[in-house]
């Protein structure tokens, strides 16, 4: 009889040991924001915008090319230097990247690659796309570190962003 109560008191011990599933009820953590994948990978040259958030620049002749931050770059005529004429606006979803060589603009379309034919500032065309060129952690978890996060769902689309919330009990962690 007292080597059954020992094995159950050692069994009790042990299985009280493991790991459980902790619930940690509500709190701070990054919810994904989803897209499309189609309509994020649309290009299209649209009348000129005002700059809100303007990022790295690029030059070629007379024409500067301005990068407006998650949206696209702006194309800016310096023929005439102290009055700079903001000529057009190419839109290109989750880009934050510009170069230049000779009549082709480099960018990035989320992760993707993108090159397209400038030598037309009327008529910029896209040439080139090479898919999933930059993968990016920001897809799969939220920029900041320490945090709780809703792990994603491929099934909603793509990650484009991460907005705080609360949530209860999120499942990911980093």
């Amino acid at each position: 009889m007292y080597r059954y109560g020992l094995l159950i008191l050692c069994s009790i011990t042990i299985l009280s040991c493991w790991d459980k599933p902790k619930s940690i009820g509500v709190v701070d953590a990054y919810k994904p924001i989803y897209g499309n994948s189609a309509e994020l990978k649309v290009i299209s040259q649209k009348p000129a915008q005002p700059i809100v958030s303007g990022g790295k620049i690029a030059k070629s002749g007379q024409i500067l090319y301005q990068v407006e931050e998650g949206k696209g770059i702006h194309i800016i005529d310096l023929s005439n230097p102290t009055v700079p004429v903001n000529k057009s606006f190419i839109s290109i979803p989750l880009c934050n990247e510009v170069t230049l060589k000779s009549n082709f603009l480099y960018s990035n379309n989320g992760i993707d690659l993108v090159v397209l034919n400038v030598s037309n500032i009327n008529a910029v065309t896209l040439s080139t796309r090479l898919e999933n060129a930059f993968p990016s952690p920001t897809v799969y978890f939220p920029p900041q570190t320490g945090v709780y996060f809703e792990c994603p769902d491929p099934s909603k689309g793509i990650v484009i962003g991460w907005e705080l919330t609360k949530i209860n009990n999120p499942k990911c962690s980093r």
